[in-house]
């Protein structure tokens, strides 16, 4: 009988208790069996949601599949999903929110998928369920597969979650995982440098649901949105500074239209509005962004804006 490849699932968990069963135990119910579990909890220790969590833990000690790790302080979800890395045995890797869930059968999908592919796809995802407040849904309005780096630098790669892609191993470990210097577009950041050098693959079947219920909207403030998007822009400053001088404008444009988006919801429309300027945003994308951001909320699905 022929002994499928094991797939690892990494699941970092930080102050949601509540919800990581639910998590783990979509792993378990899984049509693909050959699966190790590396839960990694990055609470602080002597805490309530630490203490919770060793406790739901115990209900698994008898599962060989599962590895839980504990880490001595809190660093950050980047910093536990290296942690989780580095334990991996198998030939796949992916990576579950602590909130999240995966459908009965999506790691057979996305095994079957990118298995059947050569070596220069790194990776796959698919259509997926966004969970959010007062019971609404949004869907995966995604679809695009190939060279995609570009995209991934311009951050318009909607794929929902770093709980969507499913990675060989040997990729993850060849970028050196997670950017531990991001609290905030580590998937992004880290999707970005998979697209260097592979292409991604897509699968049409909703195999996740990823939950936004009980996040907190609104997080961060305009200005700490703005610095954020600069700590990206300059990680990969020398890559950008390579591409084609269209590409280099398309990004640009990008980051300077999603400005202008936020604020819109920060209330500081001008500023929005004067970097659209100063990035030379042409009043027909302007005016295609503005349908296309309409377009979402009418059609209640998430997709990237094309450029």
């Amino acid at each position: 009988m022929l002994v499928k490849d094991k797939v690892s699932v990494v699941i970092p968990t930080f102050d949601r208790p509540t919800f990581l069963s639910r998590a783990i135990d979509s792993v378990l119910n899984q049509t693909y069996k050959n699966i190790e579990i590396i839960v990694v909890d990055d609470n602080n220790p002597e805490t309530e949601a630490r203490i919770k969590t060793e406790n739901l833990m115990e209900k698994y000690v008898k599962d060989k599949r599962i590895i839980y790790i504990r880490h001595a302080k809190n660093k950050n979800g980047a910093a536990a999903r290296n942690t989780g890395i580095k334990s991996v045995t198998g030939e796949y890797i992916t990576f579950l929110d602590d909130d999240d869930e995966m459908g009965y059968n999506r790691i057979s999908l996305l095994h079957e998928k990118l298995s059947s592919l050569d070596l220069t796809w790194g990776a796959c995802y698919s259509n997926y369920s966004k969970m959010k407040k007062n019971n609404e849904i949004q869907k995966c309005g995604e679809s695009r597969s190939g060279n995609l780096y570009v995209e991934a630098l311009m951050r318009s790669l909607y794929i929902g979650s770093g709980s969507n892609l499913f990675i060989r191993s040997s990729v993850v470990k060849e970028i050196n995982g997670f950017d531990e210097d991001f609290n905030r577009n580590q998937d992004l950041e880290f999707l970005a440098r998979v697209l260097k050098n592979y292409k991604l693959a897509f699968i049409s079947c909703d195999t996740l649901i990823i939950h936004y219920e009980d996040k907190v909207s609104g997080k961060f403030s305009y200005e700490k949105l703005i610095e954020l998007d600069e700590l990206f822009l300059d990680k990969f400053s020398e890559e950008i500074v390579k591409l084609p001088k269209k590409d280099r404008n398309r990004i640009n444009k990008y980051f300077a239209l999603e400005r202008f988006r936020n604020s819109i919801k920060a209330k500081k429309i001008l500023d929005g509005l004067g970097y659209c300027i100063a990035n030379k945003v042409d009043i027909f994308s302007f005016v295609r962004y503005c349908i296309y951001m309409i377009g979402r909320v009418i059609t209640k699905k998430s997709f990237g804006f094309k450029i």
